[in-house]
C-alpha cells in the first residue's frame, strides 16, 4: 500500500471505529509535534499513549470531531505531505470549528511513525523532502 493510502485508510479507521482502530496503523515509536506556532498549547506526542491522549484532550472540547485530508501527496519515499482538515463543534458554545492544517506524515515498514503541523503546504512539502 503506498503512503496515501496508508493514511487515508487510517483516517477512516479514526472516523468509522475510533482511535484504537487507527492505532493499527500506527508504529509503536510514533512522534507527533504540534508546534508552538500553530497552537496555543503546543505539544508532542510520543507512541500510542500520546496519540490517545491527543485525542482525549481534544474530544473534552469538541463534539464531532473529524479530521481529514483533502490532499495527500507522497513527497519522497516515507513521505507524505497533507491538506488536512479538523472539523468539529465547540462542545460548550456550539459554534462549528474548521481549520485547516498542512501536515506532514512520516511512514516506516507500512506504519504512521510521525506526524508534524506545519504553517503552510509549502512547508510541509519541503519538509518531506527532507530526510526524516
Amino acid at each position: 500500500m503506498n503512503g496515501p493510502a496508508l493514511v487515508r485508510r487510517m483516517l477512516d479507521a479514526l472516523h468509522e471505529e475510533g482511535v484504537e482502530a487507527a492505532l493499527a496503523f500506527v508504529a509503536e515509536d510514533f512522534h507527533g509535534v504540534v508546534p508552538p506556532e500553530l497552537s496555543a498549547e503546543p505539544d508532542t506526542y510520543d507512541g500510542h499513549a500520546g496519540l490517545r491522549h491527543y485525542f482525549d484532550t481534544f474530544q473534552e472540547i469538541v463534539d464531532e470531531l473529524r479530521f481529514d485530508a483533502e490532499e495527500l501527496v507522497e513527497v519522497a519515499p516515507g513521505a507524505v505531505a497533507a491538506r488536512g482538515l479538523i472539523t468539529g463543534r465547540g462542545r460548550e458554545s456550539g459554534i462549528p470549528i474548521e481549520m485547516r492544517v498542512p501536515g506532514l506524515y512520516r511512514i516506516r515498514d507500512g506504519k504512521v511513525v510521525g506526524i508534524e503541523a506545519y504553517p503552510s503546504w509549502e512547508d510541509a512539502v519541503a519538509a518531506g523532502k527532507q530526510p526524516g
